[in-house]
């Protein structure tokens, strides 16, 4: 049965259990008829779901699914099933555990960032830092193992995730109530949220920003907080990191010129996070730094930016034994 082309994502099979029924209906593309979608299998035929099964986990089955957009979120509702019976997996290892919740956040804030998925899609990335949170409190989880699992070419949903993960895991480290710590790590995995407003090409300008082009940036901070607080699902300690992580300690930063403990203590913690990553990740016009480089150049050029105690525990933290 053919499909009138809509809007339609990419699914991955990796990420749903070996025997669960699908919840969703799946597509495949036909390249003889024009590039429609034609319906692989239904959630609501059992022979279908048989069918399905049969290619969970199959190394041989290499056709791209798809389903529609709408169903975006019943995907990741699935995922993160998915995700929770592998944590709880005694044979898989720890390094796979975390590289898998990872690729399963980059999943979804590239769905937000670049496809502008619904609000229930991004409802899921809660979920999922739920999982990473147990994951790395429970087997005390370091920095340079999490340094290992980033990505390190800067896309605006890649510097989410990373964000959110450096900073659970320093809320880990400081000894942080597990709720504090699932906070920490989502606000920072949202707190860009404002910039899929922005358009690509100004995220990613290859030289210097205009004044136009520099308001029009900022503005991604008020923007997204506001969004986050729209949205009646989030604490005041996660959208405060929207708001409030280009803030700096000795004052100078936007959208407020916020100072000292004006700024939330969680979006402290964001900046530092924010900025370690962006530094440390590749860009089309300048290449990484490495962790001495990075922690250097925030200690000695930008120490007003941060709040010094929180810098230098995470710089402590990030040394040999991370």
């Amino acid at each position: 049965m053919s499909e009138e082309n809509g809007l339609y994502r990419p699914i991955n099979l990796e990420n749903i259990s070996k025997g669960s029924n699908l919840t969703f209906d799946v597509y495949y593309e036909s390249k003889s008829v024009g590039g429609t979608y034609v319906k692989f299998a239904s959630a609501d035929n059992p022979r279908h779901q048989e069918k399905v099964k049969e290619f969970l986990g199959n190394p041989d089955f290499n056709i791209q699914l798809y389903i529609e957009e709408k169903d975006l979120f019943k995907y990741y509702d699935q995922t993160t099933v998915s995700l929770k019976k592998m944590m709880e997996s005694d044979v898989v290892p720890l390094k796979e555990k975390t590289k898998k919740v990872y690729s399963v956040s980059k999943e979804i804030m590239q769905d937000f960032f670049e496809f502008s998925a619904t609000d229930k899609v991004l409802g899921s990335s809660e979920k999922v830092m739920e999982i990473m949170e147990d994951c790395i409190s429970d087997n005390n989880v370091g920095f340079k193992a999490i340094s290992q699992i980033t990505n390190k070419d800067y896309y605006t949903y890649t510097h989410s995730v990373n964000v959110g993960l450096y900073c659970m895991t320093f809320g880990v480290k400081l000894k942080m109530g597990r709720d504090d710590v699932r906070e920490l790590g989502l606000g920072g995995m949202l707190h860009d949220v404002g910039k899929a407003e922005v358009p690509h090409d100004l995220i990613n300008k290859n030289g210097a920003l205009t004044d136009e082009e520099f308001k029009i940036i900022q503005n991604h901070s008020p923007k997204g907080e506001e969004y986050l607080s729209n949205l009646n699902c989030y604490s005041q300690k996660v959208t405060c990191m929207a708001g409030q992580h280009h803030e700096k300690w000795k004052g100078g930063g936007y959208p407020k010129n916020l100072m000292g403990d004006q700024i939330a203590v969680n979006a402290r913690i964001c900046k530092i996070m924010d900025v370690y990553d962006a530094l440390s990740t590749r860009r089309s016009y300048k290449k990484a730094m490495n962790s001495f480089e990075a922690l250097t150049l925030m200690k000695q050029k930008m120490n007003d930016h941060f709040d010094p105690k929180l810098l230098n525990a995470f710089i402590r933290l990030m040394g040999p034994d991370m």
